[in-house]
């Protein structure tokens, strides 16, 4: 199984972004991957704003070190001088080309401004990179997993790096039939029948030479609208992460990339990863 190599993690430094650090460090640790920590200076703006590269550099490695586990991570600090962060993040993703972006949210408990729609296509879809952005405190290695699934290729590619970062847990694949007539049925939201079934041949196909190693993988189907249904059953099932494919073709995350967005991202009770290709099959 392809492990993550580089991990690129954006920071702002601020109080909640030790949550982000935090995992990144443990992900590193975990697969033995490089870490780089990048810090976007806005010209007179923060408390960095008028120091030296080479200090906020210095800075970033203390924190990094500090992690619990972080002096044994292979790391680098990186800060550079920007107008706007997204393609300052962009920009080194494209050049150093890590398998993994990890963020987290903004102090005052809104997504970062980083991860708009339009940053999520251009980092998650332009250059290939799956984007984590870490919510929670990470007490533990990822274990459950929950994994919307549309059976495109994208949906493989976020099976495919769900069991790179869900090393020994579970995985749950959720596939959501949005029918016209749903809400309006007696089944409702809640009744899928036979639906496991008929849709055995998509999920064999799009499982078909994923190593899963040591993971336990469960499969449902659900009708209703996909985004509550997500919402609802990452809230249910107490998930610590969900991971989604990206938007480079039609699928779901094409509908949830657009003015609902910050919505769905913002509901979600754990970490989301939006997965990009496979993780190493982009990287030369």
């Amino acid at each position: 199984m392809t492990t993550l190599r580089r991990i690129l993690l954006a920071t702002d430094l601020e109080p909640k972004s030790d949550r982000a650090m935090e995992r990144a460090v443990q992900l590193a640790r975990q697969s033995g991957a490089e870490l780089a920590a990048l810090h976007v200076v806005h010209d007179g703006e923060g408390p960095y704003a008028h120091l030296p590269l080479h200090h906020i550099e210095a800075e970033l490695h203390r924190h990094l070190v500090a992690v619990p586990g972080g002096d044994g991570v292979s790391t680098r600090a990186v800060a550079v001088r920007g107008a706007a962060v997204e393609p300052q993040v962009a920009d080194y993703a494209g050049l150093w080309r890590p398998d993994l972006v990890v963020t987290g949210v903004h102090a005052r408990d809104h997504l970062a401004d980083l991860f708009l729609a339009p940053t999520i296509e251009r980092i998650a879809v332009a250059n290939e990179t799956p984007v984590l952005i870490v919510r929670d405190k990470p007490l533990r290695p990822y274990a459950r997993a929950l994994v919307p699934v549309d059976f495109s290729e994208r949906s493989r590619a976020a099976v495919e790096v769900a069991c790179r970062l869900v090393i020994g847990g579970s995985l749950h694949l959720l596939h959501v039939l949005d029918l016209p007539s749903a809400t309006r049925s007696p089944v409702g939201l809640h009744g899928v029948g036979e639906s496991i079934h008929e849709f055995a041949e998509e999920f064999g196909a799009l499982l078909k030479g994923v190593a899963f190693g040591d993971a336990a993988v469960t499969r449902e189907v659900r009708i209703g609208p996909p985004v509550p249904e997500i919402v609802r059953t990452a809230r249910h099932g107490r998930y610590d992460l969900v991971v989604m494919g990206s938007a480079r073709h039609d699928g779901l995350m094409r509908a949830l990339l657009g003015s609902v967005t910050q919505d769905v991202l913002a509901e979600m009770p754990c970490d989301v990863l939006m997965a990009g290709d496979p993780v190493g099959d982009h990287q030369q």
